[in-house]
């Protein structure tokens, strides 16, 4: 499904040709490919090329959005007589499991370092605001962690309305993918940067019981895209080296079980688990969402970026 008319639609060579046409060593003058290899998810594809021909004018579009939003928030608080604050800029970023947001999220936060500062930037996934795998388990929602209502929303709603109230020092907790369960009693802690990037499958969807979206928050929205039949065999070739990758070493406690299974068998159930589980949750609850963003970014075979669509208004 393409996107409605809302949206400009840019092939990559006339996104590249945007913002200021940076050359590698001033867009980012500290970023090797062994640097860029570290910044990039888990099985992940992304070259030097796609920082420049894509992330530079995605980068100049944004900072050009965060200037706006400072001067809004100074002229509000001039209107209503108050001091002048400026809560962080918050951009989040959605889509699917498996087609690359944590490789998007931390490129652009490497890049608005270089243009803000180290500490001005960070960046979060939704995930330490899972529900903890025993909750799950009494809840009956094992087989829906992911869903919306596997989420503490309340606890994820009252975080970000502290991310806007200019909280001195902001904490969320911590999620563990090796062990795939939330981090008892840890925490990552913001001290009000000036732009917060904030992943996760569920950034653009309304929250359950409630009127309020997460997208509310938002300054800037971004969904990562791709036809769904290739995220099926990114998320399963993700899980073949994730299980090669815990034979060759000390597996985690939750691929332990994966890895006394034959390869074919391990491989199955995988995929299983992508149609019955991941499969249903993009289809009802995450690409709906899609047209919430206000830029999405469109991926192909190899994780190649080929169309940007920006929302006209």
């Amino acid at each position: 499904m393409e996107p409605t008319m809302t949206y400009t639609r840019f092939q990559r060579d006339k996104w590249r040709q945007l913002g200021h046409k940076h050359s590698l060593p001033h867009l980012a003058p500290g970023l090797t490919a062994a640097h860029l290899r570290e910044i990039k998810a888990f099985n992940d594809e992304i070259s030097m090329t796609d920082v420049v021909d894509i992330y530079g004018p995605l980068a100049d579009y944004i900072e050009l959005r965060y200037e706006g939003y400072v001067r809004t928030q100074i002229e509000r608080a001039q209107f209503l007589q108050q001091p002048p604050v400026v809560p962080p800029f918050v951009i989040g970023v959605a889509g699917s499991v498996a087609v690359g947001k944590s490789t998007t999220a931390r490129l652009l936060q490497y890049l608005l370092q270089e243009r803000f500062g180290v500490d001005a930037v960070v960046n979060m996934t939704t995930d330490g605001f899972i529900k903890p795998n025993a909750q799950l388990e009494a809840e009956g929602l094992m087989a829906y962690k992911g869903f919306p209502e596997s989420y503490q929303m309340p606890a994820l709603l009252k975080f970000m309305d502290e991310v806007k109230g200019s909280h001195a020092v902001v904490q969320a907790p911590k999620y563990s993918h090796a062990i795939s369960d939330v981090l008892v009693g840890e925490f990552e802690r913001f001290n009000k940067p000036k732009i917060l990037i904030i992943e996760g499958i569920n950034t653009l969807q309304m929250m359950p019981d409630s009127p309020i979206f997460l997208a509310d928050y938002f300054d800037f929205s971004i969904y990562i895209d791709a036809p769904t039949d290739l995220i099926e065999t990114w998320y399963l070739e993700r899980f073949q080296a994730l299980l090669d990758q815990a034979r060759r070493t000390k597996p985690s406690e939750f691929f332990l079980p994966w890895t006394k299974l034959p390869d074919a068998v391990a491989l199955e159930r995988a995929r299983e688990i992508w149609q019955q589980v991941n499969l249903e949750n993009l289809k009802h609850y995450i690409l709906p969402t899609r047209e919430r963003a206000d830029l999405i970014l469109h991926k192909t075979t190899g994780h190649l970026i080929d169309e940007i669509w920006l929302r006209k208004y």
